[in-house]
């Protein structure tokens, strides 16, 4: 009896020990298209473990227990994971996958660790799932969700708040019901802010009321702020905004002048061949009404272009640094000139034009590559284009040329780089995904001709066909596109700096 009392306290021991390593951690904000929400985290033996039942809520997979076997299969978009308890190697679609710790099973419900996410989820749903550990977030999809991170430095005078962001990003400045608004041309940001000091300029520094903003809620000695921006390195940016007293002379910050109406007929300025890579616009074909071509399954072209668009900016963003804009953000409908001109009005140095193609014979397939063809000789448009200068006074005195290019020949000047930049697409994508016969081409597209600067326009498979439709459909071929086009850039930077 005695043994039995020393056994039955030692079980107890242990049951206790196992309790007291599970604890409830802080929760972890998934962030995608649809919102925010938390997912309840579950500290076990001082790793994040999450629950499946909240795995299923939140992803909308299913699960199935096999207690004979002390295995679990969770079903994702038609796809098994199967967990064994205590083992970290699962079985995704096949495929071997290993976790930093084992799943485990207490009281009835099944955890895994939090890694399971990003490494054997993310492949059955096929979607890039982005743990980010310090922020606590799980970024769903091809989110720009850049890295914020603030830093206070107070003064006698004036109080200094700086925002580091990766990748560089666009920011905007608004006062908004007394606090300052920064708005980040994100579709949310990962945001770190220390401990304010104590002083009279700045209250607090939170997130705003949208994903994508943070918000400074001044003190009473704030009167007027001063905005700076720079760029430390090739990935990241800096915004800095000065808290400044009414007794210090400081100008406001002057409203940026209002934006030009794009102009169908001229560019200005022309600024000659590009002789560098700093700011990429991508044309995400289609839009709105105009849904492009579509698939016998329903696959509709202005989907599939805007989210390869998404993923490629991701990519220049966080791998390259450089400015990426979208033609087109969402479900619009956009004109090819206004293309073009937006593309101008940022003073793009490339502009990638993104498209599915479609033919009358289903077995047509494969990726094409295209820059424009000009109608006149070559010649006689870069003549035209370089003849069409005017001079307007500059300021302190005497004058300065402006090239005032037709638009019709706007693309006349770069049709060198153009087709140089359409063979290096050529080049990263061929070893890929598969290629039309003929891969690279020369047309008329309208969206090409009043680009002023380097331009292709890539059809990156054939929606007629079947078996194109379910790969252009699929994660992993939108992916290879991207790194391919993201390869095609880094080439032909290389070929602007030599």
């Amino acid at each position: 009896m005695r043994r039995w009392h020393v056994a039955s306290a030692a079980l107890m021991l242990i049951a206790g020990l196992s309790f007291l390593a599970s604890a409830q951690a802080p929760s972890i904000t998934v962030v995608s298209r649809e919102g925010r929400k938390p997912l309840p985290v579950t500290a076990i033996n001082n790793q994040d473990y999450i629950a499946v039942d909240d795995v299923n809520t939140t992803f909308a997979t299913t699960s199935r227990e096999d207690r004979l076997a002390g295995g679990l299969t969770i079903t994702a978009r038609g796809r098994s994971i199967v967990l064994t308890e205590n083992q970290n190697v699962v079985s995704v679609a096949g495929r071997l996958v290993t976790l930093p710790a084992p799943p485990v099973r207490r009281d009835g419900r099944w955890f895994v660790p939090a890694d399971f996410l990003p490494r054997a989820l993310a492949v059955a749903l096929d979607t890039r799932l982005d743990l980010r550990r310090p922020a606590r977030l799980l970024i769903v999809g091809d989110m720009r969700v850049p890295r914020v991170v603030a830093r206070i430095d107070a003064g006698a005078n004036n109080v200094v708040v700086t925002f580091d962001i990766t990748p560089n990003t666009e920011t905007r400045i608004n006062a908004q019901q007394g606090r300052l608004i920064v708005q980040f041309d994100a579709d949310a940001i990962d945001l770190s802010v220390p401990l304010v000091p104590s002083q009279g300029f700045l209250q607090n520094v939170t997130p705003g009321d949208t994903p994508s903003t943070a918000a400074l809620t001044p003190g009473p000695r704030y009167a007027t702020s001063r905005v700076t921006t720079s760029q430390p390195d090739a990935g990241s940016g800096r915004v800095t905004i000065e808290l400044l007293p009414s007794t210090t002379d400081v100008a406001p910050t002057p409203a940026p002048p209002p934006a030009a109406a794009p102009d169908t007929r001229l560019v200005i300025p022309a600024q000659g061949p590009s002789t560098g890579l700093r700011t990429v616009v991508i044309d995400p074909g289609h839009g709105g009404e105009e849904l492009g071509t579509q698939g016998v399954k329903g696959t509709l072209e202005k989907e599939i272009t805007l989210s390869v668009a998404r993923r490629l900016r991701t990519l220049i963003e966080s791998r390259l640094g450089l400015k990426v804009f979208l033609t087109r953000e969402d479900d619009r409908t956009m004109s090819l000139d206004d293309r073009a001109a937006f593309a101008n009005n940022h003073r793009a140095d490339v502009f990638l034009s993104i498209h599915a193609n479609s033919a009358v014979r289903p077995a047509m397939k494969g990726a094409e590559v295209y820059y424009l063809t000009v109608e006149r000789a070559d010649a006689e448009a870069r003549k035209k284009a370089d003849e069409n200068a005017t001079t307007l006074p500059a300021l302190g005195g005497g004058s300065r040329a402006i090239d005032l290019i037709l638009w019709e020949t706007a693309q006349a000047r770069y049709l060198e780089q153009s087709a140089t930049l359409a063979g290096y697409i050529e080049q990263t994508l061929r070893p890929r995904i598969e290629m039309s016969p003929r891969a690279v081409q020369q047309a008329p597209f309208r969206v090409l001709v009043g680009a002023n600067m380097p331009a292709a326009l890539v059809e990156i498979g054939y929606l007629s066909n079947a078996d194109q439709e379910t790969q252009l459909a699929t994660a992993s071929y939108q992916d290879h596109v991207a790194q391919a086009l993201l390869d095609a850039l880094v080439k032909f930077r290389e070929f602007l700096e030599h």
